[in-house]
């Protein structure tokens, strides 16, 4: 995404970065959270490749400065991604290490990202927030969230939140249904409701492509999900037997991830009241807006479940739960 589609798409960011930037008043740490299909990582990375661009505000892609950053060697940043990992404090004592010392570059800011910040043990959280109480002059750090609540007050109040708004959701999932993929030997497309999702999860097509040509378990996962949702609307014991005879299938446990957020994606618009003609999930969610309390308990669930991903919890026992609070049961 080009600077001028920042300027277009996310007003605030792009105007309190510049201000900032002019005035040589950056702050020590920004929060950026947003929905899952945010870009989140992508304007992270941006605003910090920007901090060493050699030629202008925002990042040129042009200059050495941000050459070294797109081809990822760059000396003066670093990033930990925590959105398929648990941040742990040994990662952040890493993170130390490499900022004990001025930038190598001269002129240039020390940077980095700690992307899904909120997925990290407490060791690592109470280390994070030692590292942001005590910058050294010229260090900025650049966090992600898509689960805000989930994160350290004290790093919260540290930091100056900002929220990103997806681009293009319906562009991105057009794109998507008319692009073709790479599935073993075979080239394939994904249906709408596959494309719908993922347009949802993510916004950037090279990441869903490695999703799909090189990591099988979303669509695994996907069809899990869809299988429940068809019988949905018909039958919540159908959906049921459907869910519980699809997780006694799965062997791969990664896939229970994109099971678990492709139903709590659905949840999520049954919560908000969306009625999108274009949403291939219409009828799920029409059957399901009656019983929204009994959503809500459903979505707490998952939620729980995905902030504890990394513990594998039984897929049998977790699916049970959930046609439990759908049923509206307290037990």
């Amino acid at each position: 995404m080009d600077k001028q589609t920042r300027r277009e798409k996310e007003p605030k960011l792009y105007r309190l970065f510049l201000q900032s930037r002019k005035s040589n008043r950056l702050a020590g740490a920004y929060l950026l959270y947003g929905r899952r299909n945010a870009p989140l990582k992508e304007t992270a990375m941006y605003l910090s490749q920007s901090l060493s661009c050699e030629r202008d505000v925002f990042a040129c892609n042009q200059c050495p400065s941000c050459q070294r950053f797109l081809n990822h060697t760059h000396p003066d940043f670093l990033l930990i991604n925590g959105e398929n990992k648990t941040i742990k404090k040994e990662d952040i004592h890493a993170l130390e290490d490499k900022f004990s010392q001025t930038a190598f570059e001269k002129g240039h800011r020390l940077t980095y990202v700690i992307h899904c910040v909120e997925n990290r043990t407490d060791e690592a959280a109470n280390a994070i927030l030692k590292f942001l109480e005590e910058p050294k002059s010229g260090q900025v750090a650049f966090l992600t969230s898509y689960n805000p609540d989930k994160v350290l007050k004290t790093i919260l109040s540290r930091s100056i939140s900002i929220r990103v708004d997806p681009i293009d959701p319906k562009g991105f999932c057009k794109k998507l249904e008319e692009r073709e993929f790479a599935s073993g030997k075979k080239k394939i497309h994904l249906s709408a409701g596959a494309c719908f999702i993922l347009s949802r999860l993510f916004s950037d097509r090279d990441e869903v492509k490695t999703r799909i040509e090189q990591d099988g378990s979303f669509l695994t996962g996907y069809q899990a999900a869809e299988d429940f949702f068809n019988a949905l609307p018909v039958s919540l014991n159908k959906a049921s037997y459907a869910l519980l005879l699809e997780i006694s299938k799965r062997k791969e446990s990664a896939c229970y991830n994109w099971l678990y957020l492709t139903i709590n994606e659905i949840f999520s618009r049954v919560l908000l009241g969306e009625r999108e003609d274009d949403n291939p999930f219409t009828d799920v969610i029409r059957s399901l807006s009656a019983k929204k309390d009994n959503v809500r308990k459903g979505q707490k669930l998952l939620s729980e479940v995905l902030s504890r991903r990394q513990l594998n919890l039984n897929p049998t026992l977790v699916s049970a739960k959930l046609i439990m609070a759908l049923k509206g049961s307290n037990k």
